[in-house]
């Protein structure tokens, strides 16, 4: 099986209409799993599938459908071909004619694009973009801990007044400029 990193590169090579109409299935285990451009082509000619939209490490996001190996001729739409590649990998060719007529490859890419950004993410990985979205706002503002740490290490009962004073301008003048 191709390492995702290496199926997403080949899913974006998309430019023109012949390789927008390829559905690449990669075989795990007893289904076919199609990702990104893939699955979108097979929600759109193939029958009914689950799609799976996850987060990936890095912020990277993935949607894919899959079905059993024993189903392929289910879910191959009529009039396209099936080649058996290695690793027992599958591609399945789409006539251009199921685009319309004046379809570009930039108008794919956008339906593709608009797809993909209104497929809901899975719960765990609304949870892990949750997660990363509150480490990033921590890690955006380390001045802020920093300045909290020098306020709770200022020892006001020896400085005077105006010293304190002047301390809480400068404090207050970080903050302002970090917000």
């Amino acid at each position: 099986m191709a390492q995702l990193k290496e199926i997403l590169e080949k899913e974006k090579e998309r430019i023109s209409l012949e390789q927008c109409s390829v559905i690449h299935l990669f075989r795990e285990g007893t289904f076919y799993r199609a990702y990104d451009w893939s699955a979108w082509l097979s929600v759109k000619y193939f029958k009914e599938l689950k799609i799976t939209h996850r987060l990936l490490k890095g912020g990277e996001d993935v949607a894919f459908v899959g079905f059993p190996v024993t189903s392929i001729e289910r879910y191959t739409p009529e009039g396209a071909s099936v080649k058996t590649l290695e690793n027992n990998n599958v591609d399945i060719v789409l006539q251009t004619s199921v685009f319309p007529p004046e379809a570009e490859v930039q108008a794919l890419q956008n339906d593709f694009g608009n797809w993909k950004r209104n497929q809901p993410l899975t719960e765990a990985s609304k949870k892990k973009a949750e997660e990363e979205k509150s480490r990033a706002e921590r890690n955006a503002h380390p001045r802020l801990t920093d300045i909290m740490l020098d306020i709770l290490s200022y020892p006001i009962e020896q400085h005077s007044p105006m010293e304190c004073m002047f301390f809480l301008s400068e404090t207050k003048q970080q903050i302002s400029e970090i917000l």
